[in-house]
């Protein structure tokens, strides 16, 4: 019987959880490293940065060296310069096979009734925290709960997730994973230590790229610095570009945006249904992240003198363009929440777009 899809796996790829290798936190791990040997670790934590940039993969490193060595006080310091734990080790393979029972990780759902993932973490999955934490850890160790994405709770999960923090139960730890931490309620916030994870440098964001893709046997392709690059940092994005048609997207959106101020509405209407074909929930989603990017970094551009803009993108019209990426944040998430028709988003932001260039440049 074939596994039912994960929210928090990408495609096929190693999960983060059997991943070995942490690349590009060195900060990050260190002082979670030092916060545990210390014997005082904070029973919650936020994991806050881009999407596909390794923190969940920092998580379950944590977990697993937390799971091994239950102990602080009795490690010697001088024996542990990492998280790292050996794949050979009983407890990362019994972390990796999602077998470990002192082990909790809240993300979004497979519903077999619509046969696809939920489109949020419930407060029911949140809750069943409480009884994670009720019982006596299995190992007699600690009891960790991973949230991937906090981002993804709905109101009522989070007010249910922040009635656990408040009070924790003894030897708990929480991990949060957030692309957004701001966007999480200010009491939770306020409740856990928030660790920020940078984006990752090209040459390391290339290096993870190329190691998923040595592992599924797929040789790289001739445009990857150009994939990397387009990925700011996040080698998930830079998958999620080679593994589907998002880059297909992506450069029929730009050659959409060469006829500017003026569009070709056939063309778009074709462009629109095309990236809003079912089941392509995850390019589309993907799509959107690089727009946003694409207009932030031409504003950015713009308004420092820099070359490479938009020809259409006059540095004295840039406030319009600024409200033209508020409005359409703003209606690109109204349309996720409602779960409006896709293709009336898609259209009503590239004419957004055109009716920005057009009187930008009268």
């Amino acid at each position: 019987m074939d596994e039912l899809p994960e929210s928090d796996r990408l495609f096929d790829f190693t999960h983060p959880r059997e991943q070995v290798d942490l690349i590009g936190h060195t900060a990050a791990e260190q002082r979670l490293l030092q916060a545990y040997l210390s014997g005082k670790i904070h029973h919650g934590w936020i994991f806050g940065g881009p999407k596909g940039i390794g923190k969940a993969t920092l998580a379950y490193r944590l977990a697993r060296f937390i799971l091994k060595h239950r102990d602080p006080t009795i490690l010697d310091r001088t024996e542990h310069e990492t998280l790292f734990i050996s794949p050979d080790d009983p407890v990362f393979k019994r972390v990796a096979s999602r077998g470990h029972s002192d082990v909790f990780v809240a993300c979004r759902q497979y519903d077999q009734k619509s046969k696809r993932l939920r489109s949020e973490i419930s407060a029911e999955l949140v809750r069943k925290t409480t009884q994670f934490f009720a019982r006596t850890a299995g190992e007699g160790g600690w009891r960790i709960c991973i949230v991937d994405a906090a981002d993804d709770m709905n109101r009522t999960a989070a007010n249910a997730l922040l009635k656990i923090l408040e009070e924790p139960p003894e030897r708990a730890l929480f991990i949060l994973i957030a692309h957004a931490p701001r966007r999480l309620l200010p009491t939770i916030r306020s409740r856990c230590i928030g660790l920020t994870l940078n984006p990752l440098s090209q040459q390391d964001a290339t290096q993870v790229v190329q190691d998923q893709l040595q592992t599924r046997n797929i040789p790289p392709p001739d445009n990857l610095a150009e994939l990397v690059d387009l990925s700011r940092g996040s080698p998930g994005r830079a998958l999620a570009l080679l593994h589907g048609k998002g880059w297909t997207h992506f450069s029929d959106f730009k050659g959409l945006m060469a006829d500017m101020p003026k569009l070709d509405q056939q063309a778009c209407v074709a462009f629109a249904e095309r990236l809003a074909v079912r089941g392509g929930e995850d390019e589309y989603a993907l799509f959107f992240e690089l727009l946003s990017d694409w207009l932030a970094t031409n504003i950015r551009r713009s308004a420092t003198g820099q070359g490479g803009t938009q020809h259409f993108m006059a540095r004295e019209r840039l406030g319009q363009w600024s409200e033209a990426w508020e409005q359409i944040t703003h209606s690109i998430g109204r349309s996720n929440a409602l779960n409006l028709d896709r293709k009336q988003t898609i259209l009503q932001t590239l004419y957004t777009l055109e009716e920005t260039a057009v009187a930008a440049t009268r």
